[in-house]
């Protein structure tokens, strides 16, 4: 009887841990990361997440166009997978191997596929440079000083976080960031 107890014991804890790790993945995908890539390298770990309820589409974009900030911003249906560099090479088959007939944009030797549309979106990409750091420190004291809703804060949080990426090695030249929709 003892050995079945056992037995029973070490089903139920491991019953329990997958229903945990099940619960940890669910969160995970419910995440929206902040990706970034410096002169091409990715670096290997999301710099920021949050999990906002709905789509939060124009972040980016509106930087761009209203603030001046960036040299490139898009809206793309596919990033490269940030990582090992040595698995970044290859991570899409070429539009004539898959007759994918997307447009492709390329920054530097990183390859981004651009939307079609909304419901093709997954990402919006914004390109900045070292130059950008001072303009994107501003908007973040802009937002933060005018922002009223968690929603603000966090995006504010955001762009804080961006600033700091770019001021943290004075090496990159180029950076890409990428909001998962």
């Amino acid at each position: 009887m003892g050995d079945d107890a056992e037995y029973y014991m070490e089903q139920q804890e491991e019953e329990a841990r997958f229903k945990q790790l099940s619960e940890y993945a669910a969160l995970e995908d419910n995440g929206k990361p902040l990706l970034c890539w410096a002169d091409g390298v990715g670096y290997e770990d999301e710099i920021w997440s949050w999990e906002p309820l709905d789509k939060i589409l124009g972040i980016f974009s509106s930087l761009h166009k209203e603030g001046q900030i960036g040299s490139d911003c898009f809206l793309a249906s596919g990033v490269p997978i940030v990582g090992n560099e040595a698995d970044c090479e290859n991570v899409y088959a070429s539009p004539r191997q898959t007759n994918d007939l997307r447009e492709i944009k390329l920054v530097g030797e990183l390859k981004f596929y651009i939307a079609n549309g909304d419901a093709d979106t997954t990402h919006e990409v914004i390109v900045l440079s070292r130059k950008d750091a001072d303009l994107l420190k501003r908007e973040v004291v802009r937002q933060q000083s005018s922002a009223k809703t968690l929603k603000e804060k966090m995006l504010a949080e955001m762009l804080e976080e961006m600033v700091s990426i770019i001021e943290s090695d004075s090496q990159p030249n180029t950076f890409v960031f990428a909001r998962k929709l």
